[in-house]
């Protein structure tokens, strides 16, 4: 079980007075909104709520993901793998 989880890539998101973001580990973008940001990162599918968001520098190859607006909340689903329903989301 250690093995499998030296083989993911380092997932770091750091929050700059809720106004700015920059993450590593972004595996996948779902969908990025004005209000609803949806990702898939190694540790888990991630929703991000908030206002007037938008993606700065976005760059899937190397993971990178930076952010921009007023950030409310953060949530991990936890699960990587699988689609990404909106379902599982909002409960």
């Amino acid at each position: 079980m250690a093995e499998a989880a030296n083989k993911n890539k380092p997932h770091k998101l750091i929050i700059d007075n809720r106004n700015s973001m920059s993450m590593t580990g972004v595996t996948k973008v779902i969908s990025i909104d004005t209000d609803l940001v949806l990702l898939v990162t190694e540790q888990g599918k991630l929703k991000i709520t908030g206002k007037n968001m938008q993606a700065s520098t976005l760059d899937l190859d190397k993971g990178i993901l930076e952010l921009t607006g007023n950030f409310n909340t953060m949530v991990y689903s936890g699960e990587k793998e699988g689609a990404l329903s909106l379902k599982s989301l909002f409960k």
